[in-house]
């Protein structure tokens, strides 16, 4: 088992100069206040999740997850838990297996796990404005089961992005031999798990690489990193596919 590294920031003047890149990476790093001030502006029942083509043959890290953490203050010691629970619906509280309660979101369409003590973790969330709008959501929520209560939030922080690219083009990729060539930042047991985790040295990300030519991109807490991070070891990876015909 690797040990855990050190999270290193990438620094890096990579330039990509496709527009919808550009569209995309200018909506990923958009900061806390700069998100807020565009959820506010947005109209009742309209999506806070900007969507980008799918069907686009490009090699771009596209958000699939990212998990945000942010602590709820209140002029009580705690939640209660079980109240929320017989009060929300879409929402499940086992204390036997779980300390905190799990809060289904319909708009957006996200998963809150909020603890006792106040800590609240958003899942599901595919950029900072998604994961905001969840959190004011939850607050909204909660300010109907405690009318009594004062609540407020502070902290807001990433923990974690998942991204997933998918190369054009290409038949397979030859994990095998990426794994022979790289065995040193590898893991590879296909009897375990199909795809190899590559962890490349002073990077914070983790590649999971799959034959299927699906790469998945996670460990960042950036997406700064994310991109500069993958485009980094791209070269050296695009050996080993395996194009069509």
């Amino acid at each position: 088992m690797p040990n855990k590294r050190k999270y290193v920031k990438i620094k890096s003047d990579f330039k990509y100069v496709d527009s919808k890149f550009d569209k995309l990476l200018q909506y990923q790093k958009k900061t806390e206040d700069e998100c807020l001030a565009d959820l506010l502006t947005v109209v009742d029942h309209k999506n806070a999740c900007q969507h980008f083509a799918k069907k686009v043959k490009m090699i771009i890290p596209t958000t699939h997850n990212m998990v945000c953490t942010i602590h709820i203050t209140t002029n009580a010691n705690k939640f209660d838990l079980d109240t929320i629970a017989d009060c929300v619906p879409n929402s499940t509280y086992d204390k036997k297996r779980f300390a905190a309660i799990t809060i289904r979101l319909e708009e957006p369409r996200t998963t809150a796990l909020l603890f006792s003590s106040g800590k609240l973790v958003i899942t599901g969330a595919v950029s900072r404005q998604m994961a905001i709008s969840a959190v004011r959501s939850t607050i909204y929520t909660l300010e109907n089961v405690f009318p009594h209560l004062t609540i407020s939030c502070h902290s807001f922080a990433v923990q974690n992005i998942v991204c997933n690219v998918k190369i054009p083009d290409i038949e397979t990729i030859d994990v095998k031999r990426l794994y022979d060539k790289f065995a040193t930042h590898c893991t590879y047991q296909p009897s375990i798990f199909p795809g190899l985790i590559f962890r490349p040295p002073e990077s914070p990300i983790v590649l999971l690489i799959f034959k299927s030519s699906r790469i998945v991109v996670t460990g960042a807490r950036e997406y700064d990193d994310v991109v500069d991070g993958f485009f980094k070891i791209y070269n050296t990876i695009s050996n080993f596919f395996v194009y069509k015909g």
